[in-house]
């Protein structure tokens, strides 16, 4: 199966992490995907749909789970209670948080000729405080603790001049205006993550091997970075490898490697890797081990302080384990409906608040 119609089943059926495909064949080298400006207009508003929000949630933490159903489903946390629901009209994928506690949730239509879409949401908010056009099928982003500045990863875009199947990373500036387009000649682009310094972090795929590579773009610089892992990286069935700043390490998620293919047995629990990079290599320096009550579990995982976030598709429900410690989780979130699949995560922290640090916290927790 040729990568575009991987990237069309996944879009499709499940969001898989075969979104990670790029193409294969002969390539110009790493260093030359480089910075280009964008020229597509930011949307005025956003499709309004039934959105609700308990108001008297708003005043606390809410996780947000998208679903391919076009919806993103609020819940308070870290109880679980379901307090809202944002219905958008593209079908969202990862999130990510600012510091003032906005969300960002990228959809897209699904066709690799359309655009996809970024709505912001203020924190409790039922309707888009801004949207953004995005060139690509985005699949994840993040914000830059530095700048602001909001990174999407798209794993298709028609714009990338080596090849569409390779995506593409959009920054914008404070989150606003027309992005600065980065595209790769060799790799497809995956889920992303700003370190504490401003540096991105993402996983890039070639070909159509289930492994996955870890990628740098240092802030200023115009071209990726490849960084050397001392253990392989790969997607399954559901999971497209999450990349988040943890408050002290760079973080990637996996699965192993039999754990990879369509078809397989076993392929619920999920590893996060806790990486010490210098230079150009990264050393795995602590794993956490997440396992699936129901053997299955993927989409975007979220790192909130001492407990770490993940969904598990296909029976929609998402799981609550200990952070950094993994194992079984401590607690599991049923959603209340029976269609879609469940795929992103993200925890907004109520106005003021601070977030826990990860570490002499274990009480904080239960």
């Amino acid at each position: 199966m040729k990568s575009l119609g991987l990237v069309r089943y996944a879009l499709c059926i499940c969001m898989a992490a075969t979104l990670l495909v790029g193409c294969g064949g002969s390539q110009p080298p790493i260093g030359a995907p480089g910075a280009v400006p964008q020229s597509r207009a930011i949307a005025t508003h956003a499709e309004r749909g039934r959105s609700w929000i308990l108001p008297e949630a708003r005043r606390g933490a809410l996780l947000y789970i998208s679903n391919a159903s076009l919806n993103v489903y609020v819940y308070s946390y870290p109880r679980g209670q379901h307090v809202g629901t944002l219905s958008v009209s593209y079908e969202p994928h990862g999130e990510c948080v600012d510091a003032s506690g906005d969300i960002f949730i990228p959809a897209n239509s699904t066709s690799s000729q359309n655009p996809g879409i970024v709505y912001e949401y203020a924190h409790g908010g039922t309707n888009p405080i801004a949207t953004l056009n995005d060139p690509g099928l985005p699949l994840g982003c993040s914000v830059d603790p530095t700048t602001g500045n909001l990174a999407v990863s798209n794993t298709y875009d028609t714009s990338n001049p080596y090849n569409a199947q390779n995506g593409s990373i959009a920054i914008y500036a404070a989150a606003q205006g027309q992005p600065t387009m980065y595209y790769s000649s060799q790799f497809g682009m995956g889920l992303c993550g700003y370190d504490d310094k401003g540096t991105l972090y993402l996983t890039g795929g070639t070909g159509n091997t289930r492994q996955v590579q870890l990628l740098r773009l240092r802030k200023g610089s115009g071209s990726f970075e490849l960084i050397r892992v001392n253990k392989k990286i790969y997607y399954g069935l559901f999971l497209a490898p999450s990349v988040q700043w943890d408050g002290q390490y760079m973080t990637v998620s996996s699965v192993l490697k039999r754990s990879a293919y369509f078809g397989q047995k076993g392929r619920g629990t999920v590893f996060v890797y806790r990486l010490a990079i210098s230079g150009s290599s990264a050393t795995v320096i602590g794993i956490t081990k997440l396992v699936s009550n129901r053997n299955i579990h993927g989409g975007q995982s979220w790192i909130q302080g001492n407990t770490i976030i993940g969904n598990d598709p296909t029976y929609r429900t998402v799981s609550l384990w200990p952070y950094p410690e993994g194992g079984k989780p401590d607690r599991i979130i049923k959603g209340s409906f029976n269609y879609g699949f469940f795929w992103g995560a993200a925890v907004s922290l109520a106005p003021g608040a601070k977030p826990h640090s990860i570490h002499n916290a274990k009480e904080q927790r239960r």
